[in-house]
């Protein structure tokens, strides 16, 4: 079964929106393609943003934002190019899964140790985020049905950029209504879990 980390509900949403990809890269995957580039490079190379990401975001926050932003094209771009050319596979979406959070919890880290957020309410989001993930993926990979979740990892990486141009930082607000929410959210999903004849 192929690796999935959305309800049955959101992969109605997701397809659309990959098809939609996938017709917007096609120019940009035909030419790696033709390179020889594979999609689990893109992966890697996302990954390794988080390294001038971290060299940069205290001198120099705005190219800092720019390997951020790098990261989310990458990020974009592997899945149309595996596709494209029949690459996809269980292996290819875990390093995709892998490098995405993985390089997400990084660069997370990074804002936390510049002071932008209160280390109370960052380290409640990101164990709330991780335990999310893992009952996301273990719902789906065991057939529990679950409800479609709220998936704030852009929404971290916008407000980076709204405290860039305006000077206001809200991550704390952020934080505090988001791991409330993944709060509740993981307790229902735990009790799907428990419930499901799978456990």
């Amino acid at each position: 079964m192929r690796l999935n980390i959305f309800s049955l509900e959101e992969e109605q949403y997701y397809k659309s929106l990959q098809r939609f990809r996938d017709r917007l890269f096609l120019p940009v995957c035909q030419f790696l393609n033709a390179f020889g580039v594979k999609s689990d490079y893109l992966s890697y190379l996302g990954f390794f943003m988080v390294v001038p990401f971290i060299y940069f975001f205290g001198s120099n926050p705005w190219l800092s934002a720019l390997f951020l932003f790098l990261n989310v094209v990458f990020d974009a771009l592997d899945g149309p190019l595996a596709r494209f050319s029949r690459t996809a596979s269980d292996r290819g979406a875990i390093i995709d899964v892998v490098c995405d959070h993985g390089s997400f919890v990084i660069f997370f880290l990074t804002i936390l140790f510049f002071g932008l957020m209160t280390p109370f309410w960052a380290l409640l989001y990101l164990i709330q985020y991780a335990l999310m993930l893992a009952f996301v993926m273990y719902c789906r990979g065991h057939n529990v049905s679950f409800f479609p979740v709220f998936r704030s990892k852009y929404y971290v990486y916008l407000l980076l950029l709204f405290l860039l141009i305006s000077g206001h930082n809200f991550y704390d607000a952020f934080l505090v209504l988001t791991s409330v929410y993944m709060i509740v959210t993981n307790i229902f999903l735990f009790d799907r879990i428990r419930c499901s004849k799978k456990f």
